[in-house]
């Protein structure tokens, strides 16, 4: 699967050079000298992916200088944009083309800045009438899509983890996708996450990126810093709070890597030994099969990632459509016995092969429960 997305992604880019010749290089009021440079620097841009795995081994975690990965990445991303821009508006505003590119990477820029730097804290309180006395001001911090990468390496790890630690929670949650490349490239990027810290532990789940061949190696340096994954098995971080956990929907794939075994998720087993009435929290990397949790298996909470909160506009909408209709923040859901929740997390990182994010801040989420 690893390598369609590659192939898909090394080649999309010249269908966005060809689309951005037609409705904006082509329309310029230009000389011929004029728009052959034009071309060359958008050919320049869209051929990011296919000059990272030649030049650094991989289309998405490149073994290349930061600062160059990171100029390409804004290339790319200004060309993206200015594709999207000519498609909307260049056909009404033929005479307005230096303004659109101008727009194009100054937007670019944005969207680098904010996809690169530290993630925020959010705060939430989420009510229950019958939650447990015991689990009143309870906190639980939740990290999701770190994707630690080439692009993104050792400082912003650091830091994410300083900020958490910093909360206090008493419960740390990890909801998937946590690095995007091998251990001999980024081990010592990712390894801060070992200094994670809450009184009631450190517990994760799989997500679709960590199920990649390249995860393989992963698995012993997670055990060796602390980090717990939960597959189809529930623990009691309080003896009041049932915490259970599934592997990501692509375990299921017969050509993943499955590092915790062939466990599917299923989440009648996941609470099967959950028998006292305990509060039942749910971690999942994909919030679409939400409902059904909540409503069949008695979630009361379920925390999920994966949609990076949407991305950017318009690609919002492919992202509800394919997560029918979850994208970020909290979704509460009214059941027999209270209220139930969930919240997906807009992540507190970016993937490495469209590190952007616009109007879509990082985060790191603080839920407090209240009775």
């Amino acid at each position: 699967m690893l390598t369609n997305i590659i192939r898909f992604f090394t080649y999309f880019p010249y269908f966005i050079f060809a689309i951005t010749m037609m409705t904006f290089v082509l329309r310029l009021k230009i000389g011929r000298r004029g728009r052959i440079i034009w071309a060359a620097v958008l050919l320049v841009c869209c051929s990011k992916f296919l000059c990272f795995q030649h030049l650094g081994a991989s289309a998405f975690t490149p073994d290349l200088p930061v600062p160059l990965i990171w100029a390409w990445n804004w290339a790319y991303s200004g060309a993206v944009i200015l594709c999207t821009l000519s498609i909307l508006l260049f056909f009404r505003f033929p005479h307005r083309g230096k303004v659109l590119a101008f727009a194009a990477w100054g937007l670019s820029t944005w969207g680098v800045c904010n996809g690169i730097r530290p993630p925020i804290v959010r705060e939430i309180e989420l009510a229950y009438p019958d939650l447990p006395a015991a689990l009143d001001g309870y906190r639980i911090a939740q990290l999701s899509d770190l994707h630690c990468s080439t692009a993104a390496r050792r400082w912003r790890t650091q830091a994410t983890v300083d900020i958490v630690n910093a909360t206090k929670p008493d419960l740390i949650v990890l909801t998937g996708d946590y690095v995007d490349g091998t251990p001999d490239l980024l081990h010592d990027d990712l390894a801060p996450i070992a200094g994670l810290k809450a009184p009631n532990g450190v517990w994760a789940v799989t997500g679709n990126h960590d199920h990649f061949r390249h995860h393989r190696g992963w698995w012993q340096w997670y055990a060796r810093w602390g980090i717990r994954f939960l597959a189809n098995e529930c623990v009691f971080p309080r003896k009041e709070l049932a915490l259970g956990g599934v592997n990501d929907f692509l375990v299921a794939r017969p050509r993943g890597c499955q590092p915790l075994g062939a466990a599917r998720p299923d989440i009648a087993e996941t609470f099967a030994a959950a028998t006292n009435g305990e509060f039942r929290v749910l971690l999942q990397h994909q919030p679409r099969q939400a409902h059904s949790n909540i409503e069949q298996n008695g979630v009361r909470l379920q925390l999920s990632g994966h949609t990076h909160g949407g991305i950017a506009p318009l690609l919002n909408v492919l992202v509800w459509l394919h997560n029918r209709g979850y994208v970020r923040g909290l979704y509460p859901a009214h059941g027999r016995s209270g209220d139930r929740y969930l919240y997906v997390s807009p992540g507190c990182g970016q993937w490495a092969g469209f590190p952007m994010r616009f109007f879509n801040d990082s985060e790191i989420t603080l839920i407090t429960l209240r009775r």
